[in-house]
């Protein structure tokens, strides 16, 4: 057993990329939206393994998003997305591995996604009653000013914390909090990129994922 995650009794998820696969309708969102706010497109495979290679912040810097421009940009794109939330669907077995780690842990979900799309995602699977905590439409690069809030709302110990998402401003968040993070290759970034941020552990399928934390039980 890693020690880790020995009494780890908490387990908060990133939600886009890492338990709802919203990357092909993310890319058709984000090019509808580029003609506005005036950034470049992901035209093909090429494109978005370039960007998938790059760290959160400077993949947006990349495709041409500035910061000041940023929020509006995120605004925009989440309600794009809800008109569009019955088209999502989680990642082929993140359903069961969920309702597994229920039985075990409190779930909780830290996203810069909307309450409303999460919510909606979530009953349309059969998910809503597996998860405790909900903290969302935070800001992309101030995640880790949520997780300490939300740890200080619900009066959770740290020691008992861990993470999973799939970017490596999730990363980051684990690191500037100072909890474990599992990183997930499955969502938006690269095993490599991931991987040069140095994440707790790192995993390619939920099944690897299940069996990393029902070892801890």
């Amino acid at each position: 057993m890693p020690d880790k995650l020995k009494n780890i009794e908490t387990i908060i998820f990133d939600f886009d990329g890492t338990i709802a696969d919203t990357l092909e309708l993310g890319i058709k969102i984000s090019n509808q939206l580029s003609h506005k706010f005036r950034y470049k497109q992901i035209a093909d495979k090429q494109d978005l393994d370039f960007y998938r290679n790059l760290s959160t912040q400077n993949a947006i810097k990349a495709i041409g998003i500035s910061l000041v421009k940023l929020p509006f940009v995120a605004s925009a794109f989440r309600k794009s997305l809800s008109k569009s939330i019955d088209q999502l669907h989680p990642f082929e077995g993140m359903v069961e591995v969920i309702k597994d780690l229920a039985e075990n842990y409190k779930l909780g979900i830290v996203t810069s996604n909307s309450l409303q799309n999460t919510k909606t995602f979530l009953d349309n699977h059969g998910l809503t009653e597996s998860f405790s905590y909900y903290s969302t439409g935070i800001r992309l690069f101030k995640k880790y000013r949520t997780i300490n809030a939300l740890i200080k709302e619900y009066e959770l110990d740290p020691r008992q914390i861990l993470l999973i998402g799939d970017e490596t401003r999730d990363i980051e968040a684990a690191q500037q909090c100072g909890l474990p993070i599992v990183s997930v290759t499955w969502g938006f970034h690269t095993k490599k990129v991931l991987s040069s941020f140095h994440p707790d552990y790192l995993v390619d399928t939920p099944q690897e994922l299940s069996a990393l934390l029902t070892a801890n039980n």
